[in-house]
């Protein structure tokens, strides 16, 4: 049964991810404000790799992280064609060293470091089973930085540990974006507050993969904070934020 469900899992993420061109086309046109030919970018939990494709066939050079050895393999065999491309097999929080990863084997995209992500998609879905764990090598943004430079974008997608992440982060980068879940409002917050304390931060945000802006015009981290806590709905989604030293 966990191989059946390991199957259906890796079909249901490229489905979901690789299999929709004119996702593509959108993700292209959504990252044309943010990436430009040459920029480093960092994709933090890369998963099937669909945005670090679409960033490298924009000319970016791109360094992509995920914990799943399936999509690593993955990501090494449809993209193994691009010299400016660098996969890593770990996972990104607080502090380098090793942690027990959980995977959901029938829904991969919600594998994850943090025990209290996996009690909050409990409330989504009582059926998820993470029946699979495996020890992980973990780095830091910081670590990231220091070996490859600042990046001109950084997505963070790390299923339940994006103010982790945040936390350790010494610098300001000039342009990021993380996941937030309407069930959690004070960690979309802390986050916010975080970037805050590196540099001054215009924010904007969008819904389940839309890759439309919600807001029509960019926010400071107050604003934001309030379309965040008078948000009622259930769809989770992105935050972007751009340091104000960048042109938009």
């Amino acid at each position: 049964m966990h191989t059946i469900h390991k199957t259906k899992g890796f079909l249901k993420s490229r489905i979901i991810y690789d299999f929709n061109p004119f996702k593509r086309l959108r993700l292209k046109q959504f990252y044309r404000r943010f990436i430009t030919q040459g920029d480093l970018c960092f994709d933090l939990g890369a998963h099937t790799g669909n945005h670090t494709r679409v960033w490298l066939r924009m000319g970016a050079r791109v360094i992509a992280l995920e914990p799943q050895p399936l999509f690593v393999n993955l990501m090494k065999s449809k993209l193994a064609s691009y010299p400016d491309l660098v996969i890593i097999q770990k996972a990104v929080a607080d502090r380098p060293g090793r942690q027990l990863f959980k995977i959901c084997s029938q829904n991969p995209s919600v594998s994850t470091l943090s025990d209290d992500w996996m009690k909050e998609m409990w409330k989504y879905d009582d059926s998820l089973i993470w029946d699979e764990t495996f020890e992980v090598e973990v780095t830091t943004l910081d670590e990231l930085i220091g070996d490859y430079g600042l990046p001109a974008f950084c997505k963070i997608d790390v299923e339940g540990y994006e103010e982790r992440v945040l936390s350790e982060l010494s610098i300001g980068l000039p342009a990021l974006s993380f996941e937030f879940f309407p069930t959690t409002p004070r960690r979309t917050v802390d986050c916010i507050e975080i970037l805050g304390k590196l540099g001054p931060y215009l924010f904007n945000w969008s819904l389940a993969d839309s890759f439309r802006f919600r807001s029509p015009s960019w926010m400071n981290s107050e604003e934001m904070v309030r379309e965040i806590e008078d948000y009622s709905g259930k769809k989770s989604g992105d935050i972007y934020a751009i340091s104000q030293k960048q042109s938009i």
